[in-house]
């Protein structure tokens, strides 16, 4: 738990960095209490990442980012059991924060492929593959 209304979910893994340069003040990903409880409400499932304190996996096994929707996020697409997530990082705070956790949709993976840089090349045909399925 973190200070001041904050939850400290994990650590950017150093590849997200090296990807995206100065554009993350830290390596700590936080997330506030009210966003907690509003990702519990909207996304139950996958706010047991959060509650059980696991979203460390997540970062770790991120695969790429894309441009969603919002400016001043920056959304990711991670894997965990075969089932893709798309998580936002607000950067436009004094630190990283965590706006969303959802599963997309066929469709929402499909929109957000034409922005997406992968981080690694064997991600990118998997993915393509699970698309095509």
């Amino acid at each position: 738990m973190g200070s001041k209304n904050r939850i400290l979910l994990g650590y950017l893994h150093s590849i997200v960095l090296h990807f995206h340069r100065n554009m993350f003040k830290s390596k700590k990903l936080y997330l506030t209490r009210k966003k907690s409880n509003k990702i519990s409400i909207e996304h139950p499932n996958q706010a047991r990442f959060i509650e059980e304190h696991n979203f460390q996996i997540l970062l770790d096994n991120t695969i790429a980012s894309c441009h969603y929707k919002e400016d001043g996020v920056k959304n990711f697409i991670t894997v965990y059991e075969e089932e893709y997530f798309v998580y936002g990082i607000s950067i436009n705070n004094f630190r990283n924060e965590l706006t969303t956790i959802f599963k997309p949709s066929t469709r929402q993976l499909t929109k957000c492929k034409d922005t997406m840089t992968f981080l690694d090349k064997k991600e990118k045909s998997d993915f393509e593959e699970y698309l095509k399925n």
